[in-house]
């Protein structure tokens, strides 16, 4: 159950809504969100190798990974009362004029309680990295396509989060039996990787090992994330080209300025995404 506590999203939602993608996960990137990520890096030999050994760098990964694999049981609707006081709530703040726009507020309010209720988990780190993979697949896959004015997008953004709440135990419960084998898993992928191409860590988190690096480096160029190749290459408009194994150069996307700070801006200016999720304890 929610209560509502209203802050006021105020107009910076208008302005940041030309500058914001419409789905926060990058595809050639496992679908991992990174506005909350940061100093991006491509890392090959000894300093891979120290990396890929690191606790707790594969969570947001193995979630984000695990997610779509739970949800062969996990499957449940969203209950009515979260999405009716949501929906009413929301649709009060559209009549205030607040420009609500479902791909851009839904993770926010899903997330909303995260912090609070993963401080108790025996895995905090974890927790979050499930909560946040979870939240950002029902939302990516209500916000895709929405057609109709601020109500509509109401009803998206609260379908998606919403949804999310209704499994978001059931994901845990599941996630819990296979992550270390995940982390194991993609461990074997990072220091395999390390005397060839190499892996991307971003905020000191694994993103993305082997041959799989070079698409996901353009993505991230093109999204305006600035990534540093610890290695001789050349990182332009079509990604990473040359040898991934000695060398070193530091790469950034022109003039375009990297998405965590809108991001975090727009987190933070979210008024009516901050209801605070009465959830029974995990």
């Amino acid at each position: 159950m929610r209560a509502s506590r209203i802050l006021g999203l105020a107009s910076l939602a208008v302005g940041l809504s030309a500058a914001l993608p419409a789905r926060a996960g990058i595809e050639e990137c496992g679908n991992i969100r990174f506005d909350e990520l940061s100093g991006c890096e491509v890392r090959v030999s000894a300093e891979c190798d120290a990396s890929c050994s690191e606790l707790g760098i594969y969570e947001t990964a193995c979630a984000t990974k695990l997610v779509p694999v739970c949800k062969t049981e996990c499957s449940l609707s969203a209950e009515a009362t979260c999405t009716d006081s949501c929906t009413t709530q929301c649709q009060t703040d559209c009549d205030r004029g607040v420009n609500v726009i479902c791909s851009h507020n839904c993770f926010v309010e899903c997330t909303t309680e995260r912090d609070a209720e993963c401080a108790a988990a025996a895995d905090a780190g974890r927790c979050s990295a499930t909560w946040d993979a979870n939240c950002d697949s029902e939302c990516d896959a209500q916000c895709v396509t929405v057609d109709g004015g601020c109500y509509q997008h109401c009803i998206e953004c609260c379908g998606g989060s919403c949804t999310a709440d209704a499994n978001m135990d059931c994901q845990t419960t599941c996630q819990d039996e296979i992550f270390e084998d995940c982390e194991h898993e993609f461990r074997a992928n990072c220091d395999a990787s390390c005397s060839a191409d190499g892996a991307l860590f971003c905020g000191g988190k694994y993103i993305i090992s082997g041959s799989q690096v070079p698409a996901c480096v353009k993505a991230l160029l093109a999204q305006g994330i600035s990534v540093e190749a610890k290695a001789e290459v050349s990182i332009g408009p079509d990604g990473v080209t040359g040898d991934l194994s000695a060398g070193m150069c530091a790469v950034s996307p022109g003039s375009k300025a990297p998405l965590a700070a809108p991001f975090a801006a727009l987190a933070a200016a979210a008024g009516w995404l901050a209801r605070r999720r009465r959830r029974a304890s995990r």
